[in-house]
């Protein structure tokens, strides 16, 4: 299940990524970026048309990879940035 409260920050991933990574993969991808993976925070990585989402965090000593996908015809919206500043951001 995908809980997500407000002491979990959630880190968008621009950029495209290979939809078919798996968590162990992913996970490298954030560490190339100079980012810690295993800090308890969140990682979005979302597919080029927008219909894919992963998330991977880790929690409880374990890699845990959430793979979300809308059926055709539905898109996730995208966060718009401007200047490294959140424009328009998800909200639940």
């Amino acid at each position: 299940m995908l809980a997500i409260n407000g002491g979990v920050r959630l880190w968008y991933i621009e950029g495209i990524t290979n939809m078919r990574f798996g968590k162990y993969r992913l996970f490298s991808e954030v560490q190339t970026l100079d980012m810690d993976p295993y800090n308890g925070d969140a990682y979005i990585f979302m597919s080029k048309d927008r219909r894919v989402l992963k998330i991977i965090r880790y929690k409880n000593h374990k890699r845990v990879l959430y793979d979300i996908t809308y059926e055709k015809g539905y898109k996730f919206m995208k966060p718009v940035m401007k200047n490294h500043e959140v424009v328009y951001d998800l909200d639940f």
